[in-house]
């Protein structure tokens, strides 16, 4: 975790703020200033009432302190709930705003800090923070009102018992009524202040205690919660009993004992930092007492000072407990801002060129590529040529390399070694975004929105209608369309709409394969996109394949050898190589070679005793 400054995370966290909530700050000082003012003022204005009912009696200045102090009370209070109205609609959207915000940010990710495993537990760790504690950039929000407040507070409370320094004694000079006993009391409230920071720093090391014995603990709560709920996983709770199980490691990640101590820590630490606010307190009060004896303040100011000395301390105490928050929070601001600021590679090394409109020719130069935790490489040694409108069939055995490979074309991943060329220049100095437009790709772990029909297939709510039918149609989904009352705003699921339809998973792959056909890209890539498919519907994708494509240059791959015989070219990987490659029959040809073995593995189901 990178450190930094508490001022440079308090000056970008605001800005933050201000971003996710505008003119949520100049409110809150609005706000701020008038709860500061309106007990101080009212303070002082009961003050000068007792003052003239214990002097002159004057009618008239009573009435006007009186209505005064009901007047300006009712101003005050008016505002402030103009104004408190207008914070607490800017907070019922904070929360929704700032996991947008990270969401936004997650989905700017370079594809592999997406599946980087540190990456993710850093984001369950701030999601957990913010919801169980209000950490990280929601404190420095919700810490706002409670930095001005007592701020305002500080401020004015000076400006109202400041006169007790200056007053002179009506009876002899004493000790209680010299220089030297202010001195002595300022001395003791600054001797006293630091005690209480002291305490917040003690809270930090608890705090960081917590954060660096359970590291994992809120990854794991965030996992099980969300694995709890899910549908898909309700089968398997139930037909498995993993209950008891989740139960026995939900408990283990909470650590209830450990937080036990932690509390146990916390309490007394509060504890401890009232009795010291206690002794402040009776201190000043008895300093005004004995002054006030020797007639050195009349019975009203008495109030005032009282009052005010009090209000000065208590917000010198919250004052310093908000520092101390900072500093608290200020890890949790760090770990946000090292999320924030993981490099975006991808865009960093973009350059300029636009995307040539025909003939695409993309070609892998001695390509290696190895994941950041891994020691071995998952694709090594990579050259091959993808002949404009060609269709290739990939090839191999479950992490051989197929997937990484198409991950490297589109540019999810940058290799580790060597280069990819679109029409003989570095893929690096296109557009990326543009480059992003090149394909249409279907993974085998797609994800369908549980929003309509034609915006699953547009990925808009903006889309030609006809367009989309027609891609779904194409795709094989025709006559689940006709049967769908709604058609193309059909919910898909029950998330948004009771009247939503759960897709089974071969629907499910034919609303995806609609949507690569949607976006009409030049290169089409497709990863096993008839896995979930039943053998006739599959047929059906086989024998419009061309039809579908149409001219584009296209990718498919696939476990099942019988799906690529229809591809003019097949290539086959083995542990992150590729080592044949040629047309099914030049392949099946080489008996001893990896296609043959796999084909006839595959064939011999089929083939009759």
């Amino acid at each position: 975790m990178q450190k930094r400054s508490i001022w440079r995370n308090l000056r970008r966290g605001y800005g933050i703020v201000n971003r996710l909530t505008p003119k949520y700050i100049p409110l809150t000082v609005v706000s701020s200033f008038i709860k500061a003012v309106q007990p101080l003022m009212v303070l002082f204005l009961s003050a000068q009432i007792i003052n003239e009912l214990a002097g002159d009696r004057d009618t008239g200045r009573i009435v006007l302190y009186t209505a005064l102090t009901v007047g300006l009370a009712f101003i005050l209070s008016a505002i402030n709930a103009v104004v408190s109205r207008r914070i607490t609609t800017l907070n019922s959207t904070l929360w929704a705003r700032f996991y947008f915000f990270l969401g936004h940010r997650y989905m700017q990710l370079n594809y592999d800090q997406v599946e980087d495993t540190m990456n993710n537990e850093n984001l369950a760790d701030i999601e957990a923070k913010t919801n169980g504690n209000g950490l990280g950039l929601l404190r420095l929000h919700y810490s706002l009102p409670e930095l001005l407040q007592p701020l305002f507070e500080l401020i004015l409370s000076i400006a109202l018992f400041i006169g007790m320094f200056t007053a002179a004694a009506s009876y002899e000079q004493t000790f209680i009524t010299s220089p030297v006993a202010t001195v002595l009391l300022v001395i003791l409230i600054l001797l006293i202040l630091p005690f209480t920071y002291i305490l917040k720093k003690r809270e930090e090391r608890i705090q960081r205690r917590v954060f660096e014995e359970n590291p994992k603990s809120n990854t794991y709560i965030h996992f099980f919660n969300e694995y709890m709920q899910a549908k898909n996983a309700a089968k398997d709770i139930r037909l498995y009993r993993q209950a008891p199980a989740i139960e026995e490691h939900y408990n283990k990640s909470v650590g209830a004992e450990f937080w036990y101590r932690v509390f146990d820590l916390f309490g007394k630490n509060n504890a401890l930092a009232a009795a010291i606010n206690a002794v402040l307190g009776g201190c000043v009060y008895l300093f005004i007492g004995l002054r006030a004896l020797y007639g050195m303040y009349p019975l009203g100011s008495v109030v005032q000072y009282i009052g005010a000395a009090n209000g000065a301390v208590g917000a010198l105490a919250k004052l310093v407990a908000v520092l101390g928050n900072f500093i608290t929070n200020n890890q949790y601001l760090n770990l946000v801002f090292d999320y924030l600021d993981l490099p975006d590679n991808m865009r960093k090394s973009d350059g300029n060129r636009q995307i040539p409109q025909a003939d695409l020719e993309f070609e892998f130069h001695d390509v290696s590529f190895k994941y950041s935790a891994a020691d071995n490489y998952a694709i090594k040694n990579l050259s091959m040529k993808f002949n404009i409108g060609e269709r290739l069939a990939v090839v191999g055995l479950n992490g051989s390399g197929k997937t990484t490979m198409i991950k490297l074309l589109c540019r999810l991943y940058e290799p580790s070694e060597g280069v990819i060329t679109l029409n003989g220049i570095d893929i690096r100095e296109y557009d990326y975004s543009a480059y992003m437009g090149v394909f249409s790709v279907v993974f085998q772990d797609f994800k369908l929105f549980s929003f309509s029909l034609g915006h699953n297939v547009a990925t808009s709510e903006n889309y030609d209608a006809d367009l989309a039918e027609e891609s779904l149609i194409m795709a094989g989904f025709g006559e689940k369309l006709k049967n769908m009352q709604e058609g193309l705003g059909t919910f898909l699921h029950k998330d948004f709409s009771d009247d939503g339809v759960d897709m089974s998973g071969g629907e499910a792959q034919k609303v995806a394969l609609a949507r690569a056909l949607y976006k009409n890209a030049p290169f089409v890539v497709l990863d096993e996109p008839t896995a979930a498919l039943d053998p006739i519907a599959e047929f059906e994708i086989y024998s419009r394949f061309n039809e579908l494509i149409g001219g584009k240059t296209a990718i498919f791959v696939s476990h099942r050898l019988s799906s690529c015989r229809f591809c003019h070219d097949i290539v086959v990987f083995h542990e992150g190589r590729l080592i044949q490659r040629g047309s099914h029959d030049e392949l099946l040809a080489d008996r001893d070679g990896k296609y043959a073995e796999l084909w006839n593995a595959q064939a011999q189901y089929y083939v009759s005793a």
